[in-house]
């Protein structure tokens, strides 16, 4: 039997409705082509059965609770067949015409191909914080051209440059190490507008709060050994005048992109605990490195 023409990764790690909605975006577009979709999940129990049991054309990887979400992907990675690998996020989902845009772009001599993620239109104040704080970088309009960073959330890779330039497993979030290793290698990466996929929700304050601290002490904890000591010590001394940046650098990307800026002015009561969470993980990771963080994020 030939190998497909293209793979498509999905990290399992919170279960319905998220997974659910995800796959549902990709059921439809199986025709186009020679696909093969993995789901590397963690989760186990009653969400890898229902994956199984509504989405039989998914190939399940079973893999242990606690799990890195890199390393899920990596696991899938390394089953794929394709020269291609799409990486979709279990939160997001896929355009009607996402395989299709991929399978055309693909013909470009690039390393990597990434797109926009799109807002769902939230009906909840609290989700367009959460969209705002993870894919300010990433919103729609978008340029067709080269790029210097991919969004692990909606990308593409050659399979063969993955294998090659992919960081040690357990080294975190190895999309921002990938990309930099291709770049250094002399590879190109374009981004493409009409590869879309939109970011859903619900998502609860509490619980949001909570992943963004594991989030930023893992991210910190794992840089830690590679800073210098004077690094650490000016950030945890800096560490307050973090947040304005952040929520100014946030505000600024909004108001480039010309949209939803009156729903981030809405968000801000959300967005400032949300930064200073973020901070506050940072401020630990580099004190004292990431704990198990790494393994709870979802």
């Amino acid at each position: 039997m030939a190998d497909p023409t293209l793979s498509v990764v999905i990290a399992s790690c919170v279960g319905p409705p998220f997974i659910t909605k995800c796959l549902r975006s990709l059921e439809s577009q199986r025709g186009s082509g020679d696909i093969e979709f993995l789901v590397a999940d963690r989760a186990g129990g009653e969400v890898a059965a229902h994956i199984e049991r509504e989405f039989p054309w998914t190939k399940l990887i079973r893999r242990p609770a606690g799990e890195s979400v890199p390393d899920l992907r990596r696991h899938a990675i390394a089953s794929a067949k394709a020269d291609w690998v799409a990486i979709i996020e279990e939160h997001c989902v896929a355009e009607p015409n996402w395989i299709e845009v991929i399978l055309r772009t693909a013909r470009e001599p690039v390393a990597a191909i990434g797109g926009p993620i799109a807002d769902d239109a939230y009906p909840r104040i609290m989700d367009w914080a959460v969209y705002f704080t993870e894919y300010n970088s990433y919103m729609p309009p978008y340029e067709r051209g080269p790029s210097w960073n991919v969004c692990g959330a909606n990308c593409v890779y050659r399979r063969d440059l993955m294998q090659k330039f992919l960081p040690e497993c357990g080294s975190g979030y190895w999309e921002a190490a990938l990309n930099s290793r291709l770049l250094a290698a002399g590879e190109k990466f374009l981004n493409e507008p009409d590869l879309v996929v939109r970011h859903t929700g619900p998502f609860g304050f509490c619980y949001y709060l909570h992943q963004r601290y594991l989030f930023s002490r893992a991210f910190a904890g794992i840089r830690r050994p590679h800073v210098s000591a004077a690094f650490r010590f000016a950030y945890v001394f800096l560490a307050p005048l973090i947040v304005p940046v952040l929520l100014a650098r946030t505000a600024q990307r909004v108001r480039q992109k010309g949209r939803h800026f009156g729903k981030f002015l809405r968000a801000l009561p959300i967005l400032i605990p949300v930064n200073i969470t973020y901070v506050f993980g940072e401020w630990i990771g580099f004190l004292l490195g990431p704990g198990d963080s790494l393994s709870k994020i979802e």
